[in-house]
């Protein structure tokens, strides 16, 4: 592909886009959901489009495409030709004709038509381009369009240093700029021919418009609802017996480890328990959330160490008002309760709950415990 010698690259420009779309307000707790990744999914494809456009046409063209956005200097200006399919193929053809070869000269469409789907419009302006080499540098651009506050084409903005040079509206003709420009015209000529309303949809616009009509509410209750549905629990069997079990943390170095500095910390095959160094502090505390009597059990349990921090780990919750129990049960034990993890789970060796995992001397030990007699029933 010829590469666009343009003051920004259109690629960058079209970036503007989804950068519009991450200002919009949106709450905390929607981020990484499905209906707002469909929004910016909407708003990638029209980068991804401009892109596309040259691309596809190259199928049956012998040139190769640029390997990076364009660039050139911010002082040179830069034409701004703002087009629609509202002006007729047979105008645009005469366009992307007189365009071609000028890597000075964008050729700026807002978005595709209404109900219009990116890839109709791409297959659109392939047919178009076809025959016409090298290309002309076809940009989506909806904030150029907002920029320059085009609501009508032809419409010529002449950029330089981000200001406009020159702004004519009603005229195509590249050759007759040329001429104005030679002559030393600039500022607002106004209104110099004919021009027509754009028959696309500004995408921006569409997608603040999809933003709105999203019931934030409705949706934050759905993604609540989802996060119980689709958690994974780490069960565990209720304990049988009360038992106590010593767990080793000692490890045996893979290789030699080595600091920043290169001091040799470890050897490789040299055994080291991160107890020797370190103390746990902590106390481990793990339950089943669904068994009143587990919950209750855990509350009267104490550890050894009264210096060491109690963390409360639930194997399992609700998923019937997740968040309403979770609060409470939190509220009962009057500190924060962690969902027990499967890396935690192997780490200390669980096997049942309830259990007290704490430190002794160099080991870590945990207690099991067994519920009173028809206690353990799930609520």
């Amino acid at each position: 592909m010829h590469p666009v010698q343009a003051e920004e690259a259109w690629l960058q420009r079209s970036q503007a886009i989804l950068q519009t779309l991450e200002g919009q307000p949106r709450p905390d707790w929607l981020t990484g959901q499905s209906e707002q990744l469909d929004m910016k999914h909407q708003a990638q494809k029209v980068l991804e489009a401009s892109q596309a456009i040259r691309a596809e046409t190259l199928s049956t063209q012998s040139t190769t495409l640029a390997s990076g956005p364009p660039t050139t200097s911010s002082n040179k200006p830069l034409t701004l030709l703002f087009v629609s399919f509202s002006l007729g193929e047979s105008l645009l053809k005469s366009i992307f004709e007189e365009a071609s070869g000028r890597d000075d000269v964008l050729l700026m469409f807002r978005g595709p038509k209404p109900g219009q789907k990116l890839p109709a419009l791409m297959a659109d302006l392939k047919r178009l381009l076809k025959g016409i080499e090298p290309l002309p540098n076809i940009v989506i651009d909806p904030t150029r369009f907002q920029r320059w506050s085009v609501s009508s084409v032809p419409d010529i903005v002449v950029e330089q240093e981000g200001k406009s040079r020159l702004h004519v509206r009603g005229v195509s003709s590249l050759s007759w700029l040329n001429e104005q420009l030679k002559a030393g015209k600039q500022g607002e000529l106004g209104t110099l021919g004919d021009v027509g309303e754009i028959a696309e949809i500004d995408l921006l616009e569409e997608i603040k418009l999809r933003m709105a009509a999203i019931d934030w509410k409705q949706k934050q209750q759905h993604a609540i609802a989802r996060f119980w549905e689709q958690q994974k629990f780490e069960d565990l069997p209720a304990a049988q017996a009360d038992r106590d079990r010593i767990v080793d943390l000692t490890i045996t170095a893979p290789r030699d480890l080595v600091a920043p500095n290169g001091q040799l910390i470890i050897h490789a095959g040299q055994t080291f328990n991160p107890l020797d160094k370190m103390p746990f502090g902590l106390c481990l505390m793990v339950f089943d959330a669904t068994v009143p009597a587990q919950v209750e059990l855990i509350q009267h349990q104490s550890c050894q160490d009264k210096q060491s921090r109690v963390m409360y780990l639930a194997t399992s919750l609700s998923r019937h008002k997740g968040w309403e129990i979770l609060k409470r049960l939190e509220t009962t034990l009057q500190a924060p309760v962690y969902l027990l993890t499967p890396d935690v789970r192997s780490r200390f060796q669980l096997q049942h709950v309830p259990a007290v995992v704490e430190q002794s001397g160099n080991r870590l030990l945990v207690h099991e415990r067994k519920l009173p007699a028809a206690t353990g029933e799930r609520s």
